[in-house]
C-alpha cells in the first residue's frame, strides 16, 4: 500500500523540525529502502532526481509552497544559517509499520553529517532501484 509523499515528508518534518530540504530527501530515501529492504515494496510514489553529491525529492519545493501547513524558511549564507522547511499542521497519521520505518531512518540520520547521510543513501544495495537506475 503507497502512502501519499506528502504524508511521509510531514512525518518526517513533524519529527526532526526544520530540516534542510536536502536532508529530508535523504531520510525519506533512508526509509523507503528500509522498506525495500524489509518489505519488498515502496512507502511513497516519490521521484527522487540523484546528482554528484545531490540527492533531492523531485518536486518538493513546489509542492512544500503550495501546502499551508509547511513553511520555508529561506537561509543566509552571510551567516552560515541553512534554510529548512517547517511542518506547522498536526502530525499525518500513518501505518504504525510505516511510522517504524520512517522513525528508523531518522534515528539512523541523526548525528550525521550531509556527507555521511548521503553515502549511506547512495550506498545502499537497494538504491539504484530506488532512483529507477
Amino acid at each position: 500500500m503507497e502512502i501519499r509523499g506528502r504524508d511521509v515528508v510531514a512525518y518526517v518534518l513533524s519529527r526532526m523540525g526544520c530540516v534542510h530540504p536536502f536532508t529530508v530527501s535523504r531520510v525519506v530515501a533512508l526509509a523507503e529502502l528500509l522498506s525495500l529492504e524489509r518489505r519488498g515494496s515502496r512507502i511513497t510514489e516519490l521521484r527522487f532526481v540523484k546528482g554528484p553529491g545531490v540527492l533531492f525529492i523531485e518536486g518538493l519545493k513546489e509542492s512544500v509552497e503550495k501546502d499551508p501547513c509547511f513553511e520555508i524558511r529561506e537561509g543566509d549564507p552571510s551567516t552560515g544559517r541553512r534554510g529548512c522547511i517547517e511542518y506547522r499542521c498536526d502530525p499525518p497519521e500513518l501505518l504504525r509499520e510505516v511510522a517504524e520505518l520512517i522513525d528508523d531512518a531518522i534515528a539512523r540520520a541523526r548525528g550525521l553529517s550531509d556527507y555521511e547521510l548521503n553515502s549511506l543513501v547512495v550506498n545502499h544495495p537497494l538504491f539504484e532501484r530506488l532512483v529507477g537506475g
